[in-house]
């Protein structure tokens, strides 16, 4: 293959049109000059590199050509979003550039950019609250909210849950609707052939300017069968057991109904040093403060009465005569 082919075939991606708009009497009056919110285009970029990395990993690469000029009276152009394979014959050969425009629609519709909802949906549900917890089950990601009369629940995708759990993704976004905060933009829109398919106003804005503090989710581990002997077992609703796995003790939050019920009639009493066989769930972020871990038993598998000594030691032949 000649250089110009080979340029040729690098060149070859999977791409999406659409567009994204900045309006409000600030432009329309041209008070404000559009070459102002141009670090918020920069942002875009950025949002949708990361959402990328978050969800594909490194490869593919993503880029953001921008198709037209900006219009007189706003901030509206027409963007290219295209996931770009080096290996290009690779892709042809197996159909890969059907797979990286799936991608690249999971991007955008994950975002919220395109088809509304998505990460954008998400943050405006929360509207500057906090997860109180979140919970994976099959492809979804559950978000639960618990305040003192009532609980809320917001099921979405599960790679929603991941661009939320990915602290620079949560940061670009903030960064893309921080012209809002400015007087005289009103509003931004993000859509497809004209139409536009997501609307934040600047009274929505509030919601995506605190997105720096929801801890960045790292690892999320699940070990079935771990034995932990109890440390302190607590009754109260919404309370966490203090357990210890032989190496440390930690806090530990029991979701298990089924268990949780033989405490509420009794059918389930504790000792001094029992322990309990579980499906341990650990979940490390990083948050402001470094890294954390929080921990949740999914399934109590066994009760048992304090381990004994005989039990912890190495079973050893009988003496030879």
């Amino acid at each position: 293959m000649n250089k110009q082919e080979n340029d040729r075939m690098s060149d070859m991606s999977a791409s999406i049109q659409f567009s994204i708009k900045y309006d409000g009497p600030a432009l329309e009056t041209h008070e404000m000059d559009v070459r102002e919110l141009a670090p918020a285009l920069l942002a875009l970029s950025s949002l949708l590199e990361e959402s990328n990395r978050a969800l594909n990993g490194d490869k593919p690469e993503i880029r953001v050509n921008v198709k037209g000029n900006f219009q007189s009276g706003s901030f509206k152009i027409d963007l290219s979003a295209a996931l770009t394979f080096k290996e290009q014959l690779v892709s042809l050969l197996s159909g890969a550039d059907a797979t990286a425009l799936s991608n690249l629609f999971g991007i955008l519709g994950g975002l919220g950019l395109v088809g509304g909802g998505g990460l954008i949906g998400l943050v405006l549900w929360l509207n500057g609250r906090q997860p109180s917890r979140i919970e994976y089950k099959d492809e979804k990601a559950i978000f639960i909210i618990e305040e003192t009369s009532e609980t809320e629940t917001l099921e979405v995708d599960i790679a929603v849950g991941r661009l939320y759990s990915t602290r620079v993704v949560r940061q670009s976004l903030s960064k893309v609707i921080k012209p809002l905060t400015q007087t005289g933009i009103d509003y931004f829109a993000s859509g497809r052939d004209g139409k536009a398919e997501v609307v934040i106003t600047q009274a929505d804005a509030v919601a995506f300017t605190d997105l720096d503090g929801s801890p960045e989710e790292v690892s999320n581990t699940l070990t079935e069968g771990a034995l932990l002997q109890i440390e302190s077992a607590v009754f109260k609703d919404g309370n966490k057991w203090r357990l210890n796995d032989g190496t440390t003790s930690f806090f530990a939050e029991i979701t298990d109904e089924d268990f949780l019920g033989q405490i509420e009639t009794g059918e389930a009493r504790f000792g001094k040093g029992d322990v309990l066989i579980v499906n341990l769930r650990r979940v490390q972020s990083i948050a402001d403060t470094g890294l954390k871990s929080e921990y949740k038993i999914e399934k109590v598998r066994e009760h048992k009465g304090p381990l004994q000594n005989t039990l912890l030691q190495p079973v050893r032949p009988p003496p030879r005569l």
